[in-house]
């Protein structure tokens, strides 16, 4: 089962024992109403969730040491959802499936969803 820390941290039981990972390729602002929005998101689509963590052969562990994988519910990655809605940014890091991720970006910024939205008001 899964557990939300924060928009991109999660917990994870693997083989009995609580796993720390963080997501690979997503970016979301350390506070304010994206990420009040990206909190809420995150923990409906992963609190309590059956997930597949898949490692990226480009990536190893982030600097306080903690394991960066893509997380799956199902063949869904959620890493890629919270970049196509909005709510994180891809950050300057080099991983296998980052055009993927470019590509998201990209659609959301076209489209205003999130962070992207120029209407709404910068707190």
């Amino acid at each position: 089962m899964t557990k939300v820390i924060d928009p991109t941290t999660l917990t994870s039981k693997h083989n009995g024992k609580n796993r720390t990972v963080d997501l690979i390729g997503v970016s979301v602002p350390k506070s304010g109403p994206i990420h009040k929005k990206a909190v809420r998101y995150t923990k409906s689509q992963m609190d309590h969730q059956v997930v597949t963590v898949v490692s990226d052969p480009q990536v190893s562990v982030t600097d306080d040491g903690q394991t960066q994988l893509y997380v799956y519910i199902g063949n869904f990655m959620f890493n890629t959802d919270l970049v196509r809605i909005g709510y994180a940014r891809v950050p300057d890091m080099q991983f296998s499936k980052r055009q993927e991720f470019i590509r998201k970006q990209q659609q959301a910024k076209q489209r205003g969803y999130g962070r992207w939205n120029t209407t709404m008001a910068k707190i």
